[in-house]
């Protein structure tokens, strides 16, 4: 009995797992129908037919355009001249000079989709960690864009590395920037608002796309590194022997972390300097393109807060004037007075959102 129940259910699984399909489609959208197995496979014309469970290596079709061309033929199944299973075979219909063309136009496994088809909920409940909006004393979120903290300790070096949640943290943003700019932008204020070892920024670096990118922010980020013991493992962050070469070089003329503190954005650049940056922005008709090049010049320059006016009102937008203030605040010399600007905004809203942002960089 046992071995009687044992060959059928072999017979079973080959008469399951033996099974192959055919898809037969117009070309160019005609309409048809096709016979099979001697019964109509589609009794309303259509351009796509799906013929399912076909067991034999041979199938004998008819097919009826809507106009009432007929046309009939027997197709192989089989799998480079040998039988075979669980395949869809494609067959392409064309109409040429008022006569049916039937062509083979491939085949794919047969793939059983999951059922479910959309997963259960999960047992824990995790909706309240994806709509909590602070990440830690990293960042907060506001309107799905991050307000960094300033973790640098004030008037100190930077001895312990940042927690690893960050750099969690960051790739969460990572993953939901879209384009090249958006993630250095990311990186950025990562760079600028954390201490970071050595293997913290080497994972930075992985998202940027190009090496001078990644050169700019491995000189924001080397004066907040905590092990410049190590700063030889950043080689690794890049591929061309010329942009090793230009990181040693800046390795052996980088100034001091103190002094370089001492010294960054307490005097803003010259007016004419200002000056001849408002102009390169003012060229551009739409605050996109603007922001674009304020973006590759803007970190040449230190400012005083009217000459943080004055960039600002190059753009017409409140969106790209708050993300170039921002931005600005890092390169200005005063900056206890940078809320003084708050005048170029149109709206309170603006306003409110740098000043949450300015008082996380305080704190």
């Amino acid at each position: 009995m046992k071995k009687y129940l044992s060959v059928l259910f072999v017979v079973l699984l080959n008469f399951v797992f033996s099974q192959n399909n055919v898809r037969v489609f117009s070309g160019n959208g005609e309409l048809f129908t096709v016979s099979a197995f001697n019964l109509v496979q589609n009794k309303i014309p259509q351009a796509n037919v799906l013929i399912q469970t076909i067991l034999d290596d041979t199938l004998k079709l008819k097919i009826e355009l809507d106009n009432k061309t007929k046309f009939e033929t027997t197709l192989f199944l089989f799998e480079k001249g040998k039988p075979t299973k669980n395949k869809e075979f494609n067959y392409r219909i064309n109409i040429e000079q008022g006569k049916i063309k039937f062509s083979y136009n491939g085949y794919y496994d047969i793939i059983k989709l999951p059922d479910p088809l959309v997963p259960v909920k999960p047992i824990i409940d995790t909706t309240f960690k994806y709509k909590n909006t602070r990440l830690g004393h990293f960042c907060e979120l506001k309107d799905s864009k991050p307000v960094y903290f300033n973790n640098i300790p004030k008037n100190a070096s930077c001895i312990n590395a940042m927690p690893e949640e960050y750099l969690n943290y960051t790739n969460l943003l990572m993953v939901k920037a879209d384009v090249a700019d958006e993630k250095f932008i990311i990186a950025e204020n990562v760079c600028r608002n954390n201490c970071l070892s050595v293997a913290q920024l080497n994972f930075l670096l992985k998202y940027i796309e190009f090496e001078l990118d990644k050169l700019k922010l491995l000189k924001i980020a080397y004066f907040n590194l905590t092990d410049l013991n190590n700063k030889k493992d950043l080689e690794k962050s890049f591929r061309f022997e010329s942009s090793v070469s230009e990181l040693n070089s800046f390795f052996k003329t980088a100034v001091d972390p103190k002094t370089f503190a001492s010294k960054n954005c307490k005097t803003p650049s010259s007016p004419e300097d200002v000056k001849t940056f408002q102009s390169e922005l003012s060229v551009y008709t739409n605050d996109a393109q603007r922001y674009e090049t304020f973006k590759k010049l803007y970190d040449g320059f230190c400012y005083s807060k009217d000459q943080v006016v004055i960039i600002l009102n190059t753009f017409i937008h409140d969106r790209e004037k708050l993300d170039a203030a921002k931005m600005l605040y890092f390169k200005c010399a005063e900056k206890d007075n940078f809320l003084l600007i708050s005048d170029v905004f149109s709206y309170n809203e603006t306003i409110s959102e740098l000043k949450d942002f300015v008082s996380k960089q305080k704190n």
